[in-house]
């Protein structure tokens, strides 16, 4: 998933803003699972092991607007959503003087991700199950030191897709909880890959090693696997 090369966002710049001490590295940990364990459709992800099935292409809503996955438009308004709840929980993570950049930046990269990810890998934007994708992207890129596959992401966006729409009460009259999601999937998807790309850059094991304990605790969270035991391939997820 080598989107931020496609899309041309400063990585280099995001990696700059984030700060990569170890504090911040633990701290970065602690938010992540803590919303990562919260949130409705992490934990409906759990029970994906026993129940993803093989990709199917029906598993693509011919109406993404009406699809029970749609979060809603992602609205941009100069440097800000009109909607930026799940920004702020992201932006958390800067040191406080390098919030107001960060947001603008994070703002800059979902904006595009989520404008290219129908042309680069035929899944819709804004949708929940494209938000999974691009996190689990990212904690690929994170534990792996490289980015997942492109022939992967589809596959993968169908496997989640047909598996979430099971779930109809989970996204029923919860517009505000699905936006919020899909950009906080979007968001530390994206910078995960950020700091993958800024580690490729400037090589530092200690960083490394902090990003790829981030990558496992999202694998971890989200699909109750270790990263060796599963992999992205054409025909989607495979749990070994």
């Amino acid at each position: 998933m080598k989107i931020l090369g496609k899309i041309r966002v400063g990585a280099a710049a995001l990696g700059a803003v984030m700060c990569f001490s170890s504090a911040q590295a633990f701290f970065t940990i602690d938010f992540n699972e803590q919303w990562l364990r919260q949130d409705a459709y992490n934990r409906a992800m759990n029970q994906a092991r026993k129940n993803l099935n093989p990709p199917d292409d029906s598993a693509y809503a011919k109406d993404v607007k009406t699809d029970i996955l749609y979060t809603g438009a992602l609205v941009r308004a100069g440097d800000h959503f009109l909607d930026m709840d799940g920004i702020e929980q992201i932006a958390q993570l800067f040191p406080a003087a390098q919030q107001d950049e960060g947001r603008r930046l994070l703002v800059e990269g979902i904006d595009k991700l989520n404008g290219s990810v129908e042309q680069l890998y035929g899944i819709p934007k804004e949708n929940v199950a494209t938000g999974i994708v691009a996190l689990l992207g990212g904690a690929y890129a994170a534990y792996f030191n490289h980015p997942m596959p492109d022939e992967a992401v589809k596959p993968a966006f169908l496997q989640i897709a047909e598996f979430l729409r099971k779930k109809p009460e989970l996204f029923e009259g919860k517009a505000t909880e699905m936006m919020n999601s899909y950009q906080i999937s979007m968001g530390l998807g994206f910078l995960l890959m950020a700091m993958q790309q800024e580690l490729k850059q400037h090589p530092n094991p200690a960083h490394e090693a902090e990003l790829k304990a981030i990558g496992r605790l999202v694998f971890k969270s989200l699909l109750n696997v270790e990263p060796e035991q599963m992999d992205f391939t054409k025909s989607g997820i495979v749990f070994k």
